[in-house]
């Protein structure tokens, strides 16, 4: 797979569930700076880096933020990062049992996420490095 298609694909599966408003495909800097008011609860999430592995491998890591507001005094805090949680696990759940082109970590680490960004937003964050195979090989260098 390649990376526009990677990017597609997860946009399509995150904005599938129907706990997810808005999907960003940007950092929480980069969309807490672009938009004036995004409907919540989002998701953005952003390529990290990546490897190249022997066999036409790919590995790219990815990191998400699950995100909603939690009150004006953060008073709905352990309510909204419990649902972001489960959101979380629900879209780990399709990307493994999708049918997909790539394969994901067994294990998927989460922190959470607390005040941290304005708006009172709470949530969790997790990074997940996904493995595919490139459609091309050294067979296809192009000259």
């Amino acid at each position: 797979m390649t990376y526009n298609q990677i990017i597609k694909q997860l946009t399509t599966t995150l904005s599938s569930h129907l706990l997810i408003k808005t999907v960003k495909n940007a950092t929480v800097v980069e969309w807490l700076n672009r938009d004036s008011q995004p409907v919540f609860p989002v998701c953005c999430f952003s390529v990290n880096n990546g490897t190249f592995n022997p066999g036409r491998e790919q590995t790219y890591s990815i990191q998400f933020f699950f995100l909603d507001k939690s009150g004006a005094e953060a008073e709905f805090e352990p309510d909204v990062i419990s649902d972001q949680i489960s959101t979380a696990y629900d879209v780990i759940e399709k990307l493994r049992n999708d049918g997909n082109d790539w394969y994901i970590d067994d294990a998927v680490n989460f922190n959470l996420i607390s005040d941290k960004y304005e708006d009172y937003l709470a949530g969790c964050e997790l990074t997940i490095n996904f493995t595919t195979q490139s459609d091309f090989d050294g067979c296809n260098f192009p000259s």
